[in-house]
């Protein structure tokens, strides 16, 4: 029964991929013939163009994106998956996300022949995914946080020299390297259609999960609405910053031995695990084959978890 529900559902999986597949190949060969006839013109190719649009469906089937708008952990996915810089659509993930889960359902099964193993299989299986896509969205905002600093002080040169704001931010745009070229340029597009300055500068601080820009946007809309030297108050700012990197650089340094600490008592009891179960393989598979040796590994696997977490509390100070 079990083996015929996960193939219903791995079937299920593969026929919504087929079809998304088809729709988006049909949606290609549209704009080509749209183009081919000039009813849509192509962007220009010119040295230093960027593309700002983004598809906001989050299915290319109009029903399930319909229904996935409905729910708001879909709509915080889409804002991770942008923040991680990734042009697939929040259908597309829950579908890689359920087959890797359905992936490690069924190796566990395999393997033990345990429902609770396949269970906790399936479970680290679907999360998977999860976890790379917070790590490319950690990295994209590691480097947004770095090229930061130089755009605050390509902005000041250039109200310094006497352009305006916005022009100062279309330099920014065309100058500054990724990710805080698109994310400026996404700015400028949407203060050329017609959005308020403030409006869209909030819209790149929610889009961005980065407390720099947060200091950013704060100076200058303080400063719109009650006035002052902003040229002054941006180069506080990028000071701001390149004081907290620099406390940070230290705290990096002084936390160096508790976090090597951190990472020998984690791997550790691992390794000793593996190598015992090599050499004296007799003698370790007592654990597996005992009521209270399976017990003692869960209490010690978790009380690994919660050291790791210990230790990961302490060094992780905020700046």
């Amino acid at each position: 029964m079990i083996f015929a529900l996960v193939s219903l559902l791995i079937f299920a999986a593969v026929a919504t991929l087929a079809a998304g597949m088809l729709l988006r190949r049909k949606e290609r060969d549209s704009k080509e013939v749209q183009e081919r006839i000039g009813g849509r013109k192509p962007r220009s190719a010119a040295a230093g163009s960027l593309a700002v649009e983004r598809d906001s469906r989050l299915s290319a089937l109009p029903i399930l994106d319909k229904f996935l708008r409905g729910i708001s952990f879909a709509r915080r996915l889409e804002l991770l998956l942008y923040q991680a810089g990734s042009n697939m659509r929040v259908a597309t993930f829950l579908l890689a996300i359920a087959f890797c889960a359905l992936a490690g359902y069924l190796a566990g099964y395999i393997i033990f022949s345990r429902l609770l193993h396949a269970l906790v299989f399936g479970a680290i299986g679907g999360f998977l995914p999860v976890f790379f896509l917070m790590q490319k969205k950690a990295s994209r905002m590691r480097a947004f946080a770095e090229e930061f600093p130089d755009a605050l002080d390509l902005l000041v040169s250039a109200l310094r020299a006497g352009i305006s704001f916005s022009a100062a931010l279309q330099i920014v745009a065309d100058e500054s390297p990724e990710p805080v070229r698109s994310e400026f340029a996404i700015v400028v597009e949407e203060q050329a259609l017609g959005l308020d300055l403030r409006e869209a500068l909030t819209n790149m601080a929610n889009r961005i999960d980065s407390l720099d820009l947060k200091f950013f946007v704060t100076a200058v809309v303080l400063q719109r609405d009650t006035g002052g030297n902003l040229t002054e108050v941006l180069e506080n700012t990028s000071n701001l910053i390149r004081d907290r990197f620099r406390i940070l650089g230290d705290i990096m340094t002084f936390t160096a031995q508790g976090r090597l600490t951190g990472v020998i008592l984690t791997c550790l009891p691992l390794g000793l695990g593996i190598f015992m179960a090599m050499v004296a393989p007799d003698y370790f598979h007592k654990m597996w084959d005992h009521h209270s040796g399976k017990a003692i590994l869960g209490f010690a696997v978790a009380m690994q978890l919660l050291g790791g977490l210990a230790i990961k509390k302490i060094v992780d100070i905020k700046v």
